[in-house]
């Protein structure tokens, strides 16, 4: 009740005949106090709340980073009118449409820019409602509303920063706050150490919290079980049929990135050397270290050829072989220098399309002839999904082991 009493003391519900922002007129949105904003960066939306508020220098004309639901949504709050010309500052600075911009270099393309008014009247987790926590805090103290640590058994996370509320002073004072003025920071929220399961006990099914807490989550081992959700689906998150499992072992289980991708030490059962494990190193058959291509040091015979003796992984860089006779003459070369049982990685320039197209039909030709062309790095150069599609698929019907992209643009 005092939640939404008091602020709609400050902040009534009116019917406003204002002018329509680009935002409501495209998506037929009625303007509020609150906007979930998504795509871009925490810094880019707080200097964009940075340059709006140099515009309006009064307290009641600003707005405030509110809620941050990940690395790219966030909700703005702020007076209604306030709101409606932050999101149309936004969209005339972003790019809102989707546009493709695969021709523009990086740093001249148009960061893209969503947002969606909220089903709300008044803009909660921000300065402009301490007014009413001050009338709302007056009002619960007036009726003995007080809430004490001593009444806690479990930890409860406060919803900024995710510390234990149990040690606030005044922790009645504290809950009105979080509702009213304190910003909400879920990533941090949800972030607990030692934790294996988070249950989503809320109405939304696998569409509330339990689906935003798996994103921030994923990768480290947390199962998020939506106790609203009867079934699975195709969803990653466990429904409720989980919190009834007898046994741990058949709970939906979260893939800890950490324990599967790690480095790892292995011993070897000829020698029993240990060596370093990782995915590069199963693939490669070698440590995971690497001499990447650059020219001109690695167009040199004699050194690409010492670097594989040596036993580690060495790309030869395309740069300077402008014809296939010269990359067939320079792979034979190394071939007889490093001796057998060794494989070639080339690196190709994709932005030099005279190179590229000597280079990369070479190469096939070469594999399907017998030579150990195992590898292609693509350096220098984004090729779109589309081609790198193609690329993948070419090479690996002439019988490339790995790929890598090395994009500079």
């Amino acid at each position: 009740m005092l939640t939404g009493v008091y602020p709609q003391l400050d902040y009534p519900v009116v019917t406003t005949t204002s002018a329509r922002s680009a935002l409501s007129e495209a998506s037929s949105a009625t303007p509020t106090c609150m906007v979930f904003v998504a795509k871009l960066s925490r810094l880019q939306i707080e200097e964009a709340i940075r340059k709006f508020n140099l515009q309006h220098r009064s307290s009641t004309a600003m707005v405030h980073l509110s809620v941050t639901n990940g690395a790219r949504a966030f909700v703005v709050s702020g007076a209604k009118a306030s709101i409606e010309a932050f999101v149309s500052l936004l969209y005339k600075e972003h790019d809102t449409q989707g546009a493709d911009q695969t021709r523009i270099i990086h740093s001249q393309r148009r960061t893209g820019v969503a947002a969606k008014y909220l089903s709300i009247n008044a803009p909660y987790h921000c300065p402009l409602l301490t007014h009413a926590f001050e009338g709302a805090y007056t009002y619960a103290t007036s009726k003995g509303w007080i809430l004490g640590a001593s009444a806690m058994r479990q930890a409860v996370r406060a919803g900024d920063d995710g510390h234990d509320i149990r040690c606030e002073d005044n922790i009645s004072q504290y809950l009105l706050q979080s509702m009213f003025v304190l910003p909400v920071n879920w990533p941090a929220a949800v972030r607990c150490a030692g934790i294996t399961h988070v249950v989503d006990f809320g109405p939304g099914g696998t569409s509330g919290f339990g689906v935003l807490t798996q994103r921030i989550l994923e990768g480290q081992g947390v199962s998020v079980i939506c106790a609203g959700a009867v079934g699975r689906q195709s969803s990653p998150l466990a429904a409720k049929a989980d919190l009834y499992q007898s046994l741990a072992s058949k709970l939906k289980a979260a893939v800890n990135w950490g324990q599967q991708f790690r480095p790892q030490l292995v011993r070897t059962e000829c020698d029993g050397s240990i060596h370093i494990s990782t995915r590069m190193s199963r693939l490669l058959g070698k440590p995971p270290v690497m001499v990447a291509g650059m020219t001109p040091s690695t167009i040199s015979e004699v050194f690409v050829s010492a670097v594989m003796r040596a036993g580690y992984h060495i790309e030869l860089s395309g740069g300077g072989h402008f014809s296939e006779p010269m990359l067939r003459e320079k792979v034979d070369k190394i071939l007889k220098l490093a001796g057998c049982g060794h494989g070639i990685t080339v690196n190709s320039i994709y932005v030099n399309p005279f190179l590229w197209n000597i280079q990369y039909p070479a190469m096939q030709s070469m594999r399907r002839e017998g030579i150990p062309i195992e590898g292609l790095c693509i350096g220098a150069g984004v090729p779109s999904f589309e081609v790198c599609n193609e690329i993948i698929a070419s090479i690996r019907a002439a019988g490339f082991r790995h790929i890598g992209l090395k994009p500079s643009s």
